[in-house]
């Protein structure tokens, strides 16, 4: 039995949700590093080298951000449901204590 109302499938859906969200970012990354050599071998010129420098110190570093950010929602969900757990079995407890007193009066 559970004391607080929780919609832990909601929540296990979600989590789910995210983490597909965060293979599909790393794809994405995966695939721009990949275009950057093939865009140097075929483009010739300083820009080139600029385009390639850009996607490395821009773009890479903000994917690889916004995939910290996701790894850190679904490690605060969980969080979150074991607090609650914890939280149940300690008001689990205290009313078993409570009710174990009534029992004796």
């Amino acid at each position: 039995m559970s004391f607080f109302q929780f919609q832990r499938d909601g929540v296990s859906n979600a989590i789910s949700q995210i983490s597909q969200q965060q293979q599909v970012t790393n794809g994405v990354m995966d695939t721009i590093s990949g275009y950057v050599p093939k865009i140097q071998g075929a483009w010739i010129g300083g820009d080139a080298n600029e385009f390639a420098a850009d996607v490395a110190r821009k773009l890479i570093p903000a994917i690889m951000e916004l995939i910290a950010a996701i790894a850190g929602v679904n490690l605060n969900l969980t969080k979150a449901t074991g607090v609650v757990d914890q939280a149940d079995a300690k008001i689990k407890s205290l009313a078993d204590g409570l009710g174990d007193m009534f029992d004796k009066i």
